[in-house]
This record gives C-alpha cells, structure tokens and sequence, in this order.
C-alpha cells in the first residue's frame, strides 16, 4: 500500500508542477485606469484609499463686493478720514478624512476658521448718502466659525503613479458639498443716537457698546471647490485648491494615504 501511495504522488508531481502560478498582477486589485493599488497597504477586497489630512485656507470677501453695499474709504464724504473700512477675512485650520475611489472623493472635514476682522465703521450704502448713519463695530477676542462637512470631488487624471512606477501622480479635482458653522464670539456694535454718529460715541465711551450685533449662530457651508492633486510615492498627498467656502478661499491640504 506505501509503495502505491508513492507511486501516486510521484506519477502527479509532473502535472503539478506545469502549472504556473498565477501573475501577482492578477492578485492586486486595480483601479480603473490601471493604477496598481499597493497588496502590502490594501486588501485584495477594497478597492480605494482612505487619506487623513491637515488643512488649511485664507479665506476673504474682496473690497468690490463689499462696495455693493458699504462705502469705503476712497467715497466722496467718507466719514473717517485716513481710517479704512475694515476687512472681511481669516484663515482656517482644521482636519480632513478622505475616500478615494477611481474618480470619486468624499471629503469629510472639521475645521475652525478665525477672523481676522479688526475693529471700525461700517456706512450702510444708501441714495442720497447720509455717513452719519452706520454702525460702529467691535469683534471679541476669538471671534470665528467651526465648521464640519462633506464635499464630493470628482477627479481627472493627468499622470498617474502607475506610469511614474509609483513615483508620481498629478490630477485635476472639481465638486462641492455642504456643511454647517456656528458662530463663536461676538460683535459689538455702538449705533448713531440723538443725532451723533457711531464713531463718535464709541471714542467717548468704547467700554460700553449698545448692544451685539444681532447675527446668526449657525450658518450652512456651501462648497465650491477646484484644484489640482500631487500624489508622492502612493503616500502623502498634497492639494492645492480654491472655490466658495461661504467666503471665497484659497488654501490646500497635506495628508497620509493608506
């Protein structure tokens, strides 16, 4: 019975071993335009990325749409010579979580954006104009937003790391989403009274303002975004990138792929 045993498996070991194993291509999972997935990072049953990243944006209102409804500094009887009207601006700073198919991203973010608003006068627009009539206006320390969302990016490859042998990679990304902020610190406002403008009363009495400035504490975050994406090594991930963040921005984010 031994001797028939062996005689059975060396009689096989012919056929087994003219079988070939099977490309190790063939065992990665691939994305659609061939960019190879790394086996070591990501198992043969997903098929995209996951990112952790670190962001951050400058973000602004430009002085000509700021025009359509304050003056400023350059109108004829401008109330506060040699003073400007103040700038709507900041920078924001926060966290991203990202997952990356083929051509789609979602972009999940969390964030805090400071202003950088200072202190002055604000002169609604009005015809006849009357620069007597504004608000002055004070930000509290730790005036800003925090904010949270989700964006959807789709995204157009130029070069892909497949063809740089995991080197390199350069695409175009361009979506949007939605997300909410809410309010943190305040305004406070000094108005005209008794015929005595805003600016006025705030000089004599900057410790005691009328009241805040009644603004909402939570807005929702619209998002237009459109940029360009360096991948280095199937690794860090770099985008550069601007649009709408409620205000106009321009910023980028650094992050891990895995």
């Amino acid at each position: 019975m031994t001797r028939l045993a062996a005689l059975l498996v060396l009689s096989a070991s012919p056929a087994l071993a003219s079988e070939s194993p099977a490309p190790i291509a063939e065992l990665e999972p691939q994305f659609a335009d061939g960019e190879m997935a790394p086996t070591s990072e990501i198992g043969p049953r997903r098929g995209y990325f996951m990112e952790i990243g670190f962001r951050s944006r400058y973000v602004f209102v430009p002085d000509s749409i700021l025009d359509i409804w304050y003056f400023n500094e350059d109108d004829p009887g401008w109330a506060l010579p040699g003073q400007k009207r103040p700038d709507m601006r900041g920078y924001a700073l926060g966290l991203e979580y990202v997952v990356k198919g083929d051509s789609a991203n979602g972009i999940f973010y969390f964030e805090y954006i400071n202003s950088l608003m200072k202190e002055g006068y604000w002169d609604d627009v009005e015809e006849p104009a009357d620069h007597g009539d504004g608000d002055y206006l004070v930000p509290t320390d730790g005036l800003g937003l925090l904010t949270f969302g989700a964006d959807y990016a789709y995204e157009l490859h130029f070069v892909t790391t497949a063809q740089t042998n995991g080197q390199f990679g350069l695409s175009f990304l361009v979506g949007g989403g939605l997300g909410v902020a809410a309010m943190l610190g305040h305004l406070d406002r000094w108005g005209p009274a008794g015929g005595v403008p805003a600016y006025v009363r705030h000089e004599a009495d900057p410790d005691n303002p009328d009241e805040e400035k009644r603004i909402p504490k939570v807005y929702p975050m619209v998002d237009i975004n459109a940029g360009l994406r360096f991948n280095f090594g199937d690794r860090v991930v770099l985008r550069v990138e601007g649009g709408l963040h409620d205000l106009l921005y321009m910023g980028g984010s650094l992050g891990l792929m895995f």
